[in-house]
């Protein structure tokens, strides 16, 4: 054998990821599984773990039976569970869970759950026991009181991973906040289709859209105050989402006169909602800022961002990390803002076309560089790599 001298060709240390397992109940929905196709069209064997049984949160409600299929490179794998649709108590069958990383032997596992959710930990604990590394995506973005336990098996999971994924700087700050040291990357957790040539319809006056649960958190009745100081425009507003503020949502409407003008056409399954981005030249996200709560992803506006739809949001939450320099974004709670806003937008004649389609086009382009499916499956291996190095 040659001796090896300083002009010898190395080996790459570059570590091999070729078979990786994601577990979570998100891909239980096709429509969600764009990253996981991009991520099998880079030459990996994709395999995803989701509860065999799955009943929906809010107004759907419905119960899904998920089926063993291969599809575009990616092995959907079903599993039993207890507790479905329940994310923080969802448990896996233990056996089950068991055999799926004995006989895929994964390079890597992925499982997006937050770290104090029960199917988190028992994926993270399995992994440990079979000797694979493990990351965790986590959209926890602001920090919740815990009991002394919880709080505990919290770091403990945390500390059992390779790295975490943060869809957020506020999540990836809890993290390290949490275990200092730990290799922490900000990647959303899905991606967004963009389409070679969006589609765009007719609008008579300003296409407003909102999509999102009917819940305080989300804003709408901040949407709605600020349309209610520009009645002399002309624009139309499309609310996507149902749930238990809808009825008092509705009453709003009807008190500041702008019944006529709302068009309510309640939840629609993840692969209808396409299907509404034709129809509007503006999305609106009014999400509030809350000490419980703040918007973890804003993944609805990378939707609209992909379709050459120009977006607005508040500065609350992962909004505008997402919205950048392609958007406009106004502080939470603040009808008299937003409606100025929209006021450039609806500005008749070429004034409010032009600004809306240098938004759309800037949205796109941003939309197409960061938030893709490709976009977010290369950085997730990427950042795979890094950690396994």
């Amino acid at each position: 054998m040659p001796e090896m001298t300083d002009s010898t060709v190395r080996p790459s240390a570059s570590p091999t990821v070729r078979r990786v397992l994601v577990i979570s109940h998100t891909y239980i929905t096709p429509a969600n599984r764009g990253k996981l196709r991009a991520l099998a069209a880079r030459g990996l064997d994709v395999t995803v773990g989701v509860p065999q049984r799955w009943r929906e949160e809010g107004v759907l409600g419905r119960t899904l039976e998920v089926a063993w299929e291969r599809q575009n490179g990616v092995e959907v794998f079903p599993v039993p569970v207890r507790h479905p649709g329940s994310p923080d108590v969802l448990r896996f069958g233990g056996r089950a869970l068991l055999s799926l990383l004995r006989d895929k032997r994964p390079d890597l596992i992925q499982v997006e759950a937050e770290p104090t959710a029960r199917a988190a930990r028992q994926v993270v604990r399995v992994a440990r026991h079979l000797r694979l590394p493990a990351v965790l995506f986590t959209h926890q973005n602001v920090a919740l009181p815990l009991p002394p336990l919880a709080r505990w098996r919290q770091r403990r999971t945390l500390r059992r991973l390779k790295g975490v994924i943060a869809g957020s700087e506020a999540a990836a700050a809890l993290v390290r906040g949490l275990v200092p040291g730990l290799a922490v990357a900000v990647i959303p957790q899905l991606g967004v289709h963009v389409p070679t040539t969006p589609e765009h319809g007719y609008h008579d006056g300003l296409a407003i859209g909102f999509v999102g649960r009917l819940v305080p958190e989300k804003g709408l009745d901040t949407l709605l105050q600020a349309l209610g100081e520009m009645r002399a425009l002309r624009w139309r507003l499309i609310v996507v989402g149902d749930g238990p503020d809808r009825e008092r949502l509705e009453r709003l409407a009807t008190e500041l006169r702008l019944a006529a003008r709302v068009r309510w056409l309640g939840a629609l399954p993840a692969d209808e909602v396409p299907k509404v981005w034709p129809d509007l030249d503006v999305l609106v996200l009014p999400s509030r800022a809350l000490a419980t709560w703040a918007e973890p992803a804003a993944h609805v506006v990378a939707e609209a961002m992909a379709q050459e739809v120009a977006v607005v949001g508040t500065s609350a939450g992962a909004t505008p990390e997402v919205i950048g320099d392609a958007g406009v974004v106004v502080p939470p709670d603040d009808p008299a803002a937003l409606a100025q806003t929209l006021r450039r937008l609806a500005a008749p004649g070429t004034q409010g076309a032009a600004e809306r389609r240098a938004l759309a086009q800037a949205a796109r382009a941003r939309a197409m560089k960061l938030f893709s499916d490709d976009a977010v499956a290369e950085r997730t291996v990427t950042f795979w790599k890094e950690i396994l190095t």
